[in-house]
């Protein structure tokens, strides 16, 4: 009775061996970069609803003194938020990036990799809608009541 291999056994397990290995390297590399891809579009997403809520929280900080003049004006591809104290937060797109600028004081990256913005007022004015697009298609959208 043989307690192990032979030479020449040894040798084409190796060879099989190496061969199975190069076949699979390939197969994760393409799996790999997949999940690159999808990890990119979950960050985008989350990204855009992070910056929805940005918006959210400036419209509710908003100036509600007076109901005849609105503190929100969407002008195209800018908004502007009149600030309860007097302080005015403009968002604008430059490039592909969404920026939030306070009073010409402060300006901060919101998101990036952006294709379109769009800032929408009902006709009655009582509802904004922000749209947000990717470079690769995606979109996030929000609604919000002003009239509350």
């Amino acid at each position: 009775m043989r307690r192990g291999l032979t030479l020449l056994e040894l040798l084409l397990a190796l060879a099989l061996l190496t061969g199975v290995s190069a076949a699979v390297v390939p197969v994760t590399r393409v799996a790999l970069g997949g999940m690159q891809t999808i990890d990119r579009r979950m960050l985008w997403k989350r990204s855009a609803e992070m910056t929805l809520g940005e918006i959210d929280r400036l419209i509710l900080r908003r100036d509600r003194h007076d109901p005849k003049d609105k503190p929100v004006r969407p002008d195209g591809k800018r908004l502007a938020i009149r600030l309860a104290g007097g302080a005015v937060a403009t968002l604008s797109m430059k490039n592909d990036r969404l920026l939030l600028d306070i009073s010409s004081h402060d300006t901060a990256l919101l998101i990036g990799e952006l294709d379109t913005v769009a800032f929408g007022l009902s006709e009655d004015q009582a509802e904004l809608t922000v749209a947000l697009t990717s470079v690769r298609g995606q979109t996030a959208e929000r609604v919000w009541r002003l009239d509350r």
